[in-house]
């Protein structure tokens, strides 16, 4: 049956599930390159240096596309431009597989990395989209499908190589397998409204009423960032952990944001926004802070958890309140670029806060921040009435 035979609630759930799809795609190519690094490295002789040289080039390419993909999405609407990148962005898969040289594996990095940065905006545009439709927060519940999704690349990654199945040969199963949901997907993924009035310059900084709103997207992703980085170092070298228990510091942290982000759309539902973003902070301020006080490895897990846990639905419930504030795309891109910049550069901060100081002084930084999270928690705002398919405020429709 078509989608538009279908009754509203059920046209509904279609586009929900599509829009989990690909979330779940865009997870996939992620998870899928990461596992393969080290066998770049190795196969192109790329020393430690040159291979950081290179790994920067995904962020040159999200800081453009992600502007860029908010006036897209302004100007054609959320879905086609969400399937045009998720399909960009599997191809960009088959220009890494055939990457010879630092050069081209630059340049395909770069790829890489602008049509991940447009597919992140427009498909978290789209969720805003059917979150708005659907009546109640569901926006937690994509981004935890990105997590299933980064997962299962890395562990089919992981799986394909301990097979001995080359990186290339690998990378071009994923990238078709990716091609193929996203064209499957394409004509149930919600249909996006354009805006009616595009931006002019995609780069203009966002209005004054986003600034709270980018700030929060700021200082969470500064969090994510500095776990991914520091956590195990934290354990190794700080506390004197073995190398196995370290790895488990940033698995503590992973594990529990996607459990919140599973569970962030019903408490969302029961508390409300403001009251998950503030208690996300509060619990990232007073877990990691007890966690660095006692300097014990088995609180340094609990700490990195409790990051985890409260930051797992900040992200998410920013986004949707970035689409109530200003045209779903452009809002959405200037919170992701500005959660992005601090996704990079927070490490780097951290590393030579630390050098000057200690490695516990600077991840106290992520605790400073979380309590000024807990503080700008009510610009967030509260949901507005629900809409229904059709766009009738004040009715709801259960889905």
């Amino acid at each position: 049956m078509d989608t538009e035979e279908r009754t509203p609630a059920a046209r509904l759930r279609a586009q929900r599930v599509a829009g989990l799809l690909i979330f779940l795609a865009n997870g996939f190519c992620m998870g899928t390159w990461v596992t393969r690094i080290p066998d770049f490295k190795r196969a192109l002789s790329l020393s430690e240096a040159t291979l950081g040289n290179v790994l920067l080039a995904p962020a040159l390419g999200a800081f453009l596309g992600m502007p860029a993909a908010g006036w897209l999405v302004a100007r054609l609407g959320s879905r086609v431009v969400a399937v045009s990148a998720g399909a960009a962005f599997a191809i960009s898969l088959f220009g890494l597989a055939l990457s010879r040289s630092p050069v081209e594996l630059f340049l395909a990095l770069t790829f890489f990395g602008v049509s991940n940065g447009v597919m992140d905006v427009s498909m978290n545009a789209n969720a805003a989209e059917v979150e708005q439709a659907w009546g109640r927060p569901i926006m937690s519940s994509f981004h935890a499908l990105y997590s299933v999704g980064g997962l299962a690349g890395a562990a089919a990654g992981g799986g394909l190589a301990h097979a001995g199945v080359t990186p290339a040969v690998h990378l071009c199963l994923a990238a078709v397998a990716a091609l193929v949901l996203v064209a499957l997907l394409s004509g149930w993924v919600r249909p996006g409204v354009p805006a009616r009035d595009v931006p002019k310059n995609p780069f203009a900084l966002p209005p004054r009423a986003m600034w709270p709103l980018c700030a929060i997207a700021f200082l969470c992703m500064f969090g994510e960032g500095a776990m991914a980085d520091w956590s195990a170092v934290y354990l190794r070298e700080t506390l004197g952990t073995t190398a196995a228990f370290a790895a488990t510091g940033f698995a503590a942290f992973s594990v529990a944001m996607a459990a919140g982000r599973f569970l962030g759309d019903g408490v969302s539902s029961r508390l409300g926004p403001v009251a998950v973003v503030r208690g996300g902070g509060a619990l990232v301020t007073v877990g990691l802070a007890a966690a660095l006080v006692i300097g014990h490895p088995a609180a340094g897990l609990i700490g990195f958890a409790s990051v985890g846990l409260g930051l797992s639905c900040v992200v998410p419930t920013v986004f949707s309140a970035a689409a109530r504030v200003g045209p779903t795309g452009t809002s959405i891109a200037a919170v992701a670029t500005f959660g992005y910049l601090a996704f990079l550069g927070g490490p780097p901060v951290v590393g030579h806060i630390a050098a000057a100081t200690s490695l516990p002084i600077a991840l106290a930084l992520i605790v400073a921040g979380a309590l000024a999270i807990v503080l700008l928690a009510g610009s967030i705002g509260d949901r507005p009435a629900a809409r229904d398919v059709e766009g009738r405020s004040g009715e709801h429709v259960e889905a």
